[in-house]
């Protein structure tokens, strides 16, 4: 896994940079290393071919599946040849432990915890987007950015068709009827694959969610 960067679990605390005191700073760091050896982390890829892509509507048509994609994501992923679907999670061990702590009152640290959570998965994320292009650069292929249900108007609930075409290589996630993943620290979504795609990062312009993970990250 890649490592977990101090400065954006600070940011996430709304700390302005270079204003964490020790007491904060020390937290971090060791619930960073109790997280490491609690989670159990997993991931991995599925990659459908014959991606037939509907501008007018903004839709995917993949495997016998539709995604509704929007008008940002269908832009992004058009001139895709394939698409790889992933999942990623780091198990339900430090959602527990966060939930441990503040049940015993320690809200803050729970809180760290938790943001450590979070940031583990998109590490998981961001380490599958590597080996996808390092796989497809292999055979001569690019690659674009990655893209999850919830996020650029693509509605969540197009996680159940994501799963559906993932069938069981899905890390033990589960998925409820309201489309969340069991365990919560998981990740999901697609990636295009093709000889006319490119991972061009994330332009924060074009898009307006503000909880969204990639927000004002430069090197995403």
């Amino acid at each position: 896994m890649l490592p977990v960067s101090e400065a954006n679990i600070i940011q996430s605390l709304g700390i302005p940079a270079g204003q964490a005191d020790d007491y904060v700073t020390e937290n971090i760091r060791k619930y960073i290393q109790i997280c490491f050896e609690l989670s159990a982390p997993c991931a991995g890829y599925v990659v459908c071919s014959e991606p037939c892509f509907d501008r007018d509507q903004a839709h995917l048509n993949l495997s016998g599946e539709t995604f509704h994609l929007g008008r940002i994501v269908t832009a992004a992923l058009e001139k895709s040849a394939r698409i790889a679907l992933f999942i990623g999670t780091c198990g339900k061990e430090v959602e527990n432990y966060s939930r441990q702590l503040m049940k015993a009152g320690q809200t803050l640290e729970g809180y760290i915890v938790d943001l450590i959570g979070s940031e583990i998965a998109e590490n998981i994320a961001e380490y599958i987007h590597n080996e996808v292009e390092k796989d497809m650069a292999g055979v001569g292929l690019k690659i674009t950015n990655r893209y999850s249900p919830g996020y650029c108007k693509w509605p969540v609930s197009d996680q159940q068709q994501l799963f559906r075409l993932l069938g069981e290589n899905n890390c033990d996630v589960i998925l409820t009827d309201s489309s969340l993943m069991l365990p919560v620290k998981s990740v999901s979504g697609i990636i295009g694959i093709g000889q006319e795609v490119e991972n061009a990062g994330y332009s924060c312009s074009i898009c307006d969610a503000d909880f969204c993970l990639y927000r004002d990250k430069k090197n995403h």
